[in-house]
C-alpha cells in the first residue's frame, strides 16, 4: 500500500511539473513544417479517440506479423510483470486487452520513443524505457523515483494505464487532464495556441507536452496506419459523411443523394474518421450530377462530372428536353467548386452523353461532338448497365470526331482474364494492389473487382504498387522529452 502511494505521488509530481521540464527550444515557438501541414497534420486533431481506445484494430497474430515485418522486436523475449518471459507481442496484446487500448497506438508509442519497432539493434536501455513513461528532460534514468517504471512490460503497462485510468477518467470526471488539457479548451503549447478537438488529442499533449513530439507520433501513425487512398475513391467515414478523394483533398458530398448520382453506392468504401484526417477538406459537392442551375443574373448551367457548362440560350435548353421545373436557383459563389466546361450551344452535343451503336455492332459513347469507342464489353457492364443504346447509321456516326477510346474511371478495381492480380485505377494508370490484406484494410469489396480483357489491361501504363506504406521511412527517434 505504501509503495503504491509513493508511485502515485511521483506520477502526480511529474505530471504537474511536465510543462516546466520541456526543452526550452521547443517551448519558445515551434514552426510546423509546411510539408506536414500539406499532408494533413492538424495540431488540434492529432488522432481520434478510437485510434487510442479501439482494441479491435489488431489481434495477437497481427501484432506478431507487424513486428516481424519491421525489425527485431519479434526475435527476443522480455520479462512480463508476472515474472514469466514472453514475446513482446504477447505483452503488448495483454496490456491492450487489459486496458482496452488500441495495439496500434502502443506500437507507435514504442517507435516514437525508442525506435523499438523498426530497429535491428535493440538495446536494454531502449527496452527499459520503451514508452518514455516517467522520463523527462530533467530526470536521470537512474533516478530512484522512476525505477518502478523500468522494464519493457512496466513501460507498456504504465503507459496504457495512464491513458485509460488517469487521463481518460480525469476528462470524464473533472473535464480536464491533470495538465489542464481538454477538448475545446485553448492552451499555449510550444508557443502556439492549441485547442484539442477530442479526448485523444488532449491526452497526447498531457503525455507529451509539446507539438514536436506529437508531430513525430503523427508521422509514424500516418505512415503505418493512415490510409493513402487512391485518387477518385469515394469514402464514407464512421460518422456517415461521404467524400470524394481528389488531388489530395476530401470533397464532401452534401447528401447521399448527391453521392449516389455520381457513383454506384456499392463501391463506396467504409473508413474510419482517422483515415481521413490526413486530407484537408476541399470544396463541397452540393448538387446531383446533371443538375440544371440558374444564377442571380439568369445564366443557366448544367453541372456534369464536376464541371459547370453554360447553356447558351433558352432555345437550346428546350431542345435538349429540359423543363423549367428542373431548374435550381443558386448563388454565384456556389459554382466556385465546379471547373469551367465547354458551353452548350446545340442540342446535338448530347451534354448528358449518348450510348450509340453503329451498323457494325460497335458501341460508342458520344458527348458533345466527340465519339469514344467502347472496345471492351466489360465497360458496358460497369458504366452502362441497363442503359439502351441508340442505333445510328454510319454517316451519322462518321460525322462525329473520334476521340480516345472510352476508359476505366479512377477508383475502379479490375483484373484480367488470365492473371489474378488486382489493380486499382488512379489518374489513368493501373496500380497493382500488393496483397489481399491491403485490399481488405482499405475497405474494398471483392465483389466489386471487374474482370476485363487482357488487351484492355495492356493498353494501360502500370503505376506504383499500392500498399499501406506510401511515405518514406520515419526518422530515427529523438531523445525523449516526454513527461508522464
Amino acid at each position: 500500500m505504501k509503495r503504491y502511494f509513493v508511485i502515485l505521488t511521483v506520477l502526480t509530481l511529474l505530471a504537474t511539473q511536465g510543462a516546466s521540464l520541456i526543452n526550452p527550444a521547443l517551448a519558445a515557438g515551434y514552426e510546423i513544417p509546411a510539408a506536414d501541414l500539406e499532408a494533413g497534420f492538424d495540431p488540434n486533431a492529432i488522432l481520434t479517440d478510437d485510434d487510442i481506445f479501439d482494441v479491435t484494430r489488431m489481434d495477437l497474430a497481427s501484432i506478431r506479423a507487424f513486428l516481424k515485418a519491421r525489425g527485431s522486436l519479434n526475435t527476443i523475449k522480455v520479462m512480463d510483470t508476472d515474472g514469466i518471459e514472453k514475446e513482446p507481442a504477447q505483452v503488448i496484446w495483454r496490456v491492450a486487452t487489459t486496458y482496452k487500448i488500441n495495439p496500434q497506438y502502443l506500437l507507435v508509442l514504442l517507435q516514437k520513443e525508442q525506435s523499438l519497432v523498426e530497429t535491428k539493434n535493440i538495446t536494454q536501455r531502449a527496452l527499459d524505457w520503451a514508452t518514455g513513461f516517467g522520463v523527462c528532460d530533467a530526470c536521470a534514468k537512474d533516478d530512484p523515483r522512476i525505477q518502478d517504471f523500468k522494464g519493457f512490460a512496466n513501460q507498456v503497462e504504465y503507459a496504457a494505464k495512464q491513458h485509460r485510468e488517469r487521463y481518460y477518467m480525469q476528462l470524464l470526471g473533472k473535464g480536464t487532464t491533470i495538465s489542464g488539457h481538454a477538448p475545446g479548451k485553448t492552451v499555449l503549447i510550444s508557443g502556439s495556441k492549441i485547442t484539442p478537438v477530442n479526448n485523444a488529442t488532449a491526452m497526447l499533449y498531457t503525455y507529451t507536452p509539446h507539438i514536436h513530439g506529437n508531430l513525430n507520433l503523427w508521422r509514424i501513425w500516418k505512415r503505418w496506419f493512415s490510409l493513402s487512398l487512391p485518387d477518385g475513391t469515394i469514402a464514407q467515414s464512421s460518422d456517415g459523411k461521404i467524400y470524394l478523394i481528389r488531388f489530395g483533398t476530401k470533397k464532401p458530398f452534401a447528401s447521399k443523394i448527391v453521392a449516389y448520382s455520381m457513383v454506384d453506392s456499392s463501391k463506396i468504401i467504409q473508413v474510419s474518421e482517422s483515415d481521413l484526417l490526413r486530407y484537408p477538406t476541399g470544396e463541397g459537392i452540393e448538387y446531383p450530377n446533371y443538375s440544371i442551375v440558374e444564377t442571380p443574373k439568369g445564366k443557366l448551367y448544367l453541372l456534369a462530372d464536376g464541371k459547370k457548362r453554360l447553356i447558351k440560350s433558352q432555345e437550346v435548353f428546350r431542345r435538349l428536353g429540359f423543363i423549367e421545373d428542373d431548374i435550381l436557383v443558386i448563388e454565384d459563389e456556389e459554382l466556385s467548386a465546379y471547373e469551367p466546361g465547354a458551353d452548350i450551344s446545340s442540342e446535338k452535343q448530347h451534354p448528358t452523353g449518348l450510348l450509340a451503336q453503329d451498323p457494325k455492332k460497335n458501341f460508342w459513347y458520344i458527348q458533345d461532338d466527340v465519339k469514344q469507342r467502347i472496345a471492351d464489353p466489360a465497360l458496358l457492364g460497369i458504366y452502362f448497365k441497363g442503359r439502351k443504346s441508340k442505333l445510328l447509321d454510319q454517316k451519322t456516326i462518321d460525322a462525329y470526331k473520334t476521340g480516345a477510346p472510352y476508359t476505366l474511371r479512377d477508383g475502379e478495381l479490375v483484373r484480367g482474364v488470365k492473371d489474378p492480380a488486382v489493380f486499382v485505377v488512379e489518374l489513368g494508370k493501373l496500380r497493382p494492389i500488393v496483397s489481399g490484406e491491403v485490399f481488405e484494410r482499405v475497405g474494398w469489396q471483392w465483389r466489386n473487382v471487374v474482370i476485363v480483357s487482357d488487351a484492355l489491361l495492356k493498353s494501360y501504363e502500370i503505376g506504383k504498387p499500392f500498399s499501406l506504406e506510401t511515405t518514406p521511412t520515419a526518422p530515427a527517434a529523438e531523445p525523449s522529452l516526454d513527461a508522464v
